[in-house]
């Protein structure tokens, strides 16, 4: 490892020279033998490729060949070819695939972001000379120059350094930039956050300069590692995806296990009139296949992906959305995710009291408050300039702290000017200024608490300068380590008249502050909802054991320390032991982006549904490993957008509650749906094959089914999808992932196609027996068939039945719309003259010239029989209640 190796052997190992650099030769060799410092491209499959894989999907092949089956039986029969039940079939099929291939094609850029990361130039020591090259250009062992304001281009050993700082936030998860220095590290194995000797590719260099050798970059940094990475994670399927698979296999099955039977049956009683005998049975598989199901499912999705944009939810991917409300994990990165990433003063040490800031009242007339003031302001860079804030982050939030109290930072420089100053070191850990204030000029210093206090002689208590003795020290450095347990940073001040000492000597101590990148506020409530939902949430940092712990507990996710997992415990243990760790750990700190993808796996193997939310460059391989990822939309690197499925405009965890609630929404709706397509289809197979054993009329022509099947099931299926969300769906337990879409529901489907069916058998025949008409009857059972569930459909769509039917609820004015707008076509293919001569055959199979009327006593019968079904299923609901109450 490159951390613990001294100078000469990183000149020995690396072949170069700290003083000269690499020459020309030897770099261009180099470039030569491994390429450019540039992520390797990697070849995306064609769109046209994407499209033939959507066609040749289990679903789309079955409708396919029922297409061309339809085809070659009707040359057979008729001598003719009639292309209408094949191109509405394939139009759906062709749909669904451009629905498909639309959606990969905009979801795969995740390798395009990462490389807009690097930088296009570097500045190098090239045969004993400073040169700019192309980043790209840069090769392992050349020495490398950074400097304040820049990114690193590749990951870097350093060998000289001062008051380097870099922000690492975006790899590793500190809330806060972190001191790099030069000095060998004699460890074995550490995680990335601690290896202070290395500047890592793509990272930001906040203060300071370096020089250092190049040791890793391309796809060998670890940058490039998460690169690879995210290319060769394989997206599991979404339990949607799962369950429509299911569905669609036991769908192509009893499709054509029934054709079969079907022509069987009929070939044996009727041996010489096979040809229609296949009609039929492909007429009864057609019948059995939801043709506009995915399209149900598609639109759904879409009207819900349409829904959460307006609640700063942007879906890339449909499925998405029905994956994160079946989620039952929810792993959550610290940093800009739970927490505000901001830096924020939440208690004051003053007069040796420990004070919320809220409880910190500034009197601008006293001396020990006004130089307490004076030294967060003047001794300080930060500026905090409309709504752009310019520093360091520990220096913004002292500069938002006495914005409440002075007027402008920048005005109150300018009142108590700065003549001389001492730069922050990671030695000394102190900064000093000299301020010109009233005439005097004032020393004022801060810094770390224990090296602050061995500059101090003296305290500022009860407005009087006091000696600091070793008793008032201890009580100082007490209340100091009392805020760093609660996870605080603490930072301290002192001041002083110029005089002919060090500047910072014989200081007089004024106070301290402790500060924390806060949870949000909006976080800690998102997460109760989540617990009452059923949801474990999990947080994944690169901050400290302490800090991590102290965040957890505000926001109620652990209440032990033992409930807290370090990176170094992750890499002592194996999948084995860390699944058993997973059981009761909800905090892991201090990770690497593998530790992150590990724990992911581990939750998936152990069956769970797994979001993974954050926003940085390490969160990547993490957020495309996981069922659902989840990052910032604000805050969020390139790379976490592209990796994730969902992208959250407001950079506000609660969001994704919201979307949990939207996710099962969106499930219930596409399983009323299913359930509503599926026992439609049923009733319309056992009406069909009922009426044609006992009578050997066939009760419904392929017309009749096409307009069922892919217009009424469509028109009435998809208001579901605009139905208003269900509340209490967040007071469930998530459901589980391997859970059908007839879980708990196989009862319901059965009795609303069995009642349906009964309807209209008995309209059939009490046309045919009452009535003594065979048209008649056939014309009323195609009424009602098509009728009946328009009428029903809106029970279907009622709230669960743990609630009560006839309980208030908003109405669906969509699917209200939808009801009547069915009926009207319904009766218009009845009693319309014209359209009754293409939808109404007459039983024998011959097209009428002029179809018959139906009398207003079969009107009324159908009329009545279409009824049944609704108020079958409103019983069968209020009983259902009633048992489960």
């Amino acid at each position: 490892m490159w951390f613990n190796k001294t100078e000469e052997e990183l000149e020995q190992e690396l072949e170069t020279s700290i003083e000269q650099g690499l020459t020309t030769e030897q770099a261009q060799a180099k470039l030569k033998k491994n390429g450019k410092n540039e992520l390797v491209k990697t070849k995306n499959r064609h769109w046209s490729l994407i499209f033939l894989l959507a066609l040749i999907e289990p679903l789309s092949l079955i409708l396919i060949i029922s297409g061309v089956i339809s085809i070659v039986v009707e040359r057979i029969i008729n001598q003719h070819i009639d292309f209408i039940d094949f191109i509405v079939i394939m139009t759906i099929v062709i749909i669904n695939a451009l629905i498909q291939t639309i959606q990969q094609m905009k979801a795969r850029k995740s390798l395009e972001a990462l490389k807009q990361l690097t930088i296009p130039m570097a500045v190098v020591k090239r045969n004993g000379e400073i040169v700019e090259i192309p980043a790209v250009e840069l090769v392992v062992g050349d020495v490398v120059i950074l400097e304040a304001g820049k990114y690193i281009p590749a990951d870097i050993r350093l060998v000289e350094a001062s008051n380097l700082q870099i922000d690492e936030s975006a790899l590793t998860g500190e809330s806060v930039p972190v001191e790099k220095n030069s000095k060998i590290i004699n460890k074995d194995k550490l995680v990335l956050a601690e290896r202070h000797n290395i500047a890592f590719m793509s990272t930001f260099i906040t203060n300071g300069r370096a020089i250092g050798v190049l040791v890793a970059n391309a796809v060998d940094s670890e940058i490039g590692k998460i690169a690879k990475s995210v290319s060769e994670t394989k997206q599991n399927k979404t339990p949607l995806q799962l369950r429509l698979a299911k569905l669609t296999k036991w769908v192509s099955v009893v499709a054509v296990i029934l054709a079969i039977a079907v022509f069987g049956f009929f070939f044996f009683t009727d041996k010489n009139d096979w040809p229609v005998n296949m009609m039929t049975s492909v007429t009864i598989a057609v019948a059995v296949i939801p043709e506009s199901l995915m399209v149900i499912v598609s639109v759904i999705l879409s009207l819900s992906t349409k829904r959460m944009s307006n609640v700063n939810v942007i879906v890339k991917k449909l499925d998405a959305v029905e994956t994160l409300g079946s989620v039952n994990i929810i792993c959550s990165d610290k940093t800009g995710t739970l927490t505000q990433n901001k830096m924020t003063v939440k208690e004051v040490i003053f007069n040796n009291n420990i004070l919320k800031t809220n409880a910190y009242k500034c009197h601008k007339e006293s001396p020990h408050h006004q130089h307490f003031i004076n030294c967060l302001t003047l001794c300080n860079d930060a500026i905090n300039e409309k709504k752009e804030k310019i520093g360091d982050p520990t220096e913004i939030a002292l500069v938002d702290f006495t914005r409440a109290i002075i007027i402008r930072e920048t005005e109150w420089r300018k009142k108590y000017k700065r003549v001389d100053e001492i730069p922050f070191d990671s030695d000394r850990k102190l900064m000093t200024t000299v301020n010109k204030v009233n005439n005097k000029k004032i020393v004022y210093t801060k810094g770390a608490i224990d090296q602050l206090l061995e500059q101090c002689t003296k305290i500022y208590l009860d407005e009087k300068i006091i000696p600091l003795t070793t008793e008032l020290k201890k009580i100082v450095y007490a209340k100091a380590m009392k805020l760093s347990h609660e996870a605080l940073r603490v930072l301290a001040f002192a001041f002083k008249e110029q005089d002919d000492s060090p500047l910072e000597s014989d200081l007089i101590f004024l106070g301290a502050v402790g500060m924390i990148d806060p949870p949000r506020p909006e976080a800690i409530v998102a997460i109760e909802k989540a617990h009452h939902a059923g949801i474990r949430v999990l947080m994944i940092t690169g901050d400290h054991k302490v800090t991590a712990f102290a965040i957890a507990q505000q926001l109620k996710i652990v209440d032990s320390e033992e409930n807290v997992m370090s990176g170094h415990q992750i890499d002592s243990i194996d999948n084995d032991q860390l699944k058993e760790k997973l059981k009761t750990v909800n905090v892991f700190a201090r990770v690497n982006p593998e530790h992150k993808t590990r724990i992911v796996e581990c939750l998936q193997e152990l069956n769970y549904v797994v979001s993974m939310t954050g926003d940085g460059v390490n969160d990547a391989p993490s957020l495309n490993k996981a069922d659902i990822g989840v990052t910032m939309g604000i805050t969020g690197t390139d790379v976490s957008k592209e990796a994730a499925n969902i992208i959250l405009q407001d950079d506000n965890f609660s969001t994704i509650i919201k979307g949990v609630e939207e996710g099962r929404n969106v499930y219930q709706k596409i399983k009323r749906a299913i359930i509503f397509v599926i026992s439609a289809n049923i009733a319309e197979v056992l009406a069909f094959l009922l009426i044609s054993i006992i009578t050997t009329i066939k009760p419904f022509e392929s017309v009749n089914i096409l307009w069922f099947n892919l217009i009424i099931e469509t028109l009435l299926a998809i208001p579901i999808g605009l139905d208003h969300n269900d509340g209490s769906l967040m007071l469930d337990k998530p459901r589980n992932k391997k859970e059908s879409f007839f879980s708990h529901e196989l009862l319901t489907l059965f009795f609303i196609s069995f009642i349906t069916a009964a309807s209209v058998i008995a309209t059939f025949f009490i046309g045919r027996e009452v009535f003594d008409s065979n048209a008649d009857a056939k014309i009323v059972a195609v009424l009602v068939m098509t009728c009946a569930p328009a009428i029903y459909v809106y029970a279907i769509r009622l709230p669960n039945y743990k609630i009560k039917y006839h309980q208030k609820h908003k109405l669906n004015y969509y699917l209200l719309g939808s009801i009547f707008l069915t009926l009207i076509l319904n009766f218009m293919i009845v009693y319309i003259p014209g359209l009754n001569q293409i939808f109404l055959n007459d039983p024998t199979g011959v097209i009428y010239s002029t179809p018959p009327t139906l009398s207003w006593q079969m009107s009324l019968v159908s009329l009545a029989m279409m009824c049944v079904p609704l108020a079958g299923i409103v019983l069968y609901g209020q009983i259902r209640y009633l048992i489960k109450r």
